[in-house]
């Protein structure tokens, strides 16, 4: 159905990556590459397909390409943040602020300029994939500031006890934050626990993904906790009196 030759049976701890690109020659590559490196991945070649392969091959993470044909990356990641909570790395040919603005507005946990290095990819991906609980099926552990509970094994977040969708990326951003109740935390210090790697000055990452988890934050009812700018430095989750 999506293009894809037949799977042979590996091993269940090896994390699978669904691929949605439409050039064949890179998707191949990157697929050759992926899979010498130990990952499990199937190939998506249209927009419209990918909802229907979340459903079928649940992937621990997807690369997304943005000029897809039938549905365009940007409509495909927006579409998957309905049904699908874990990391999404996006790939373009255009670098440009407005993209990433987008990609990131729309639920994208990484962005990457093609061509790319197949090891810079492959550290992208273990970075995203390292941040990834395991889920279990009741966590019995929770942070709490407010009425917001966080979850780690269980990536669930709940404010008055309703659960809140979030992405991964914004999961881990709001656990960094709230294990640092009261404290600065700076954007060099978000790029390298989260992104695991150095802030460039002008990316607009973390920026983009505060500012959205932010608002998510505020529509679902936070009380008593704020995320706050310093400007110049990052970021600051206070508890406030109401």
């Amino acid at each position: 159905m999506f293009g894809l030759k037949k799977e042979i049976p590996m091993d269940s701890s090896m994390k699978k990556i669904l691929l949605i690109e439409d050039d064949r020659m890179v998707s191949n590559l990157i697929k050759s590459f992926l899979e010498k490196s130990n990952f499990i991945v199937h190939q998506v070649f249209r927009g419209d397909l990918a909802r229907e392969a979340i459903s079928q091959y649940k992937p621990d993470l997807v690369i997304l390409d943005i000029g897809l044909p039938k549905l365009d990356g940007f409509h495909v990641c927006h579409e998957l943040r309905e049904v699908y909570d874990d990391p999404i790395i996006v790939l373009t040919a255009r670098e440009t602020d407005e993209e990433q603005i987008s990609a990131f507005k729309l639920g994208a946990d990484d962005f990457i300029t093609k061509p790319v290095s197949p090891n810079v990819l492959k550290v992208r991906l273990d970075a995203m994939l390292r941040r990834k609980p395991a889920k279990e099926e009741r966590p019995l552990h929770a942070f709490r500031v407010g009425n917001i509970a966080l979850y780690p094994q269980a990536n669930k977040c709940e404010i008055d006890e309703k659960t809140i969708r979030l992405s991964s990326f914004e999961f881990q951003l709001l656990a960094l934050l709230l294990r640092n109740v009261g404290r600065v935390m700076t954007r060099d210090a978000i790029y390298n626990v989260l992104l695991n790697r150095e802030y460039n000055g002008v990316e607009r990452t973390v920026d983009v993904r505060i500012s959205k988890l932010r608002d998510k934050l505020i529509n679902e009812g936070m009380k008593c906790a704020r995320i706050e700018t310093v400007w110049g430095k990052g970021y600051i989750l206070n508890e406030t009196a109401g």
